[in-house]
């Protein structure tokens, strides 16, 4: 694999209002610490071979490096624990655009059957067709409408749940306005290309430990989201460049969906020593292994 091939990201984060990091002397944040758990795959999501190729042990080692560089650090007890980090990755399922695309082509072949029409001849046209859809192109052409208008609906229904689960959602509806016809670019269109096609994601949430494991509350702090394309890439051989583009807004707000660039070269590990799976289930036990 070449040195400087990189993989494009997708980043989101937000961080919960209450929750500030407060910085050192020496201008470095204050060291917070964490358990870790494996929350898997999020619910209506998948995987592929390439994700399948991935261990738990893998993206937590790569994790658990990058976040040491932002001042979070493994804890070694429950009692030492501020956070519980959950890492989920997989991949999104996307919108079948094929069915979406032979609808549309139904409703413009039925409506061009019925030929070129102003308003005048389809008020005249109204009381010739019968009410109960036989005879004429009317029932064709409602079939087909209802057709495309079924499909909408399932196209919504797969991409609402992707664009709340990727962090595009917000961007999604700031770009749906009157820019997108006068001449305000392609954001928009560029933004819905992205979620209706399957994406790799990793998902880095940290929980307030004592809420989660005293209480049984989850309690977000702060969340990343980072995600790229499925097509032309391997999750095997991006992990790790997404959680490197990731980990620049650890325990931050990016404030809007953030694009960039991130080389595939592997994150050194050094001698950071991988201490153990705390599954979510079990939270209370922070520590490693013995």
């Amino acid at each position: 694999m070449a040195a400087d091939e990189t993989v494009a990201t997708a980043v989101y984060a937000r961080a919960a209002k209450d929750y500030k990091r407060e910085r050192q002397k020496d201008g470095s944040f204050k060291p917070e610490f964490y358990g870790l758990a494996n929350g898997g795959r999020i619910a209506g999501t998948g995987s592929d071979v390439t994700v399948d190729r991935v261990t738990y042990p893998e993206v937590a080692q790569i994790a658990a490096r990058l976040l040491a560089q932002q001042n979070y650090h493994y804890a070694q007890s429950a009692k030492q624990a501020d956070l519980m980090i959950v890492l989920h990755w997989g991949t999104t399922i996307a919108f079948n655009s094929g069915n979406y695309s032979q609808a549309v082509n139904q409703v413009a072949t039925s409506m061009a059957g019925n030929g070129p029409q102003g308003m005048g001849s389809m008020e005249r046209n109204m009381s010739a067709v019968p009410t109960d859809g036989a005879g004429g192109g009317g029932g064709t052409d409602e079939s087909a409408m209802l057709m495309l208008m079924a499909e909408n609906r399932a196209r919504d229904q797969i991409n609402l749940p992707n664009a709340r689960l990727l962090g595009y959602l917000d961007d999604i509806n700031d770009s749906d306005d009157i820019r997108r016809w006068a001449g305000g670019g392609d954001r928009y269109n560029d933004l819905m290309a992205d979620i209706e096609e399957s994406r790799y994601y990793i998902i880095v949430s940290a929980y307030d430990f004592d809420q989660l494991v005293n209480h049984q509350k989850k309690v977000l702090r702060w969340q990343t989201r980072v995600s790229v394309r499925a097509p032309g890439n391997r999750f095997d051989d991006s992990f790790a460049a997404m959680l490197k583009g990731a980990s620049k807004y650890f325990g931050q707000d990016s404030g809007r969906l953030k694009r960039g660039e991130e080389s595939k070269g592997t994150v050194e590990l050094g001698d950071l020593k991988f201490l153990g799976e705390a599954k979510e289930q079990d939270a209370s036990q922070a520590g490693p292994k013995k």
